[in-house]
């Protein structure tokens, strides 16, 4: 995976999620990374790395499942599982994501 900055953005699309993801993160053993328009939950299983990645575009949120090998982003698998959500619904949806990720395989 590309790097990404731990640093926050204040005053961003992701100011009223970014509470929400910290403490889920926490709670599941994931790490948080953050960008300017993305955050991505991480975590290792079976062999790779698994992933939440939720992007924000003009006025929505996206949530994408992903897997790649460690150290090989070029093994990136995705899988597209909301498009065109509130900060609301992505909330609701990341303990289902976690199971979809972990079912992908690359």
């Amino acid at each position: 995976m590309s790097d990404v900055s731990s640093t926050p953005h204040t005053g961003d699309a992701f100011e009223t999620l970014d509470p929400r993801l910290t403490v889920f993160a926490l709670a599941n053993g994931m790490d948080l990374a953050k960008d300017a328009t993305s955050r991505r939950l991480e975590w290792f299983a079976e062999g790779l790395e698994r992933g939440i990645l939720i992007e924000h575009g003009a006025d929505s949120f996206s949530v994408s499942v992903v897997t790649w090998k460690t150290g090989n982003a070029d093994t990136l698998v995705r899988d597209a599982v909301g498009d065109g959500l509130s900060a609301e619904e992505v909330g609701s949806m990341l303990g289902d994501s976690i199971e979809r990720a972990n079912g992908l395989s690359l």
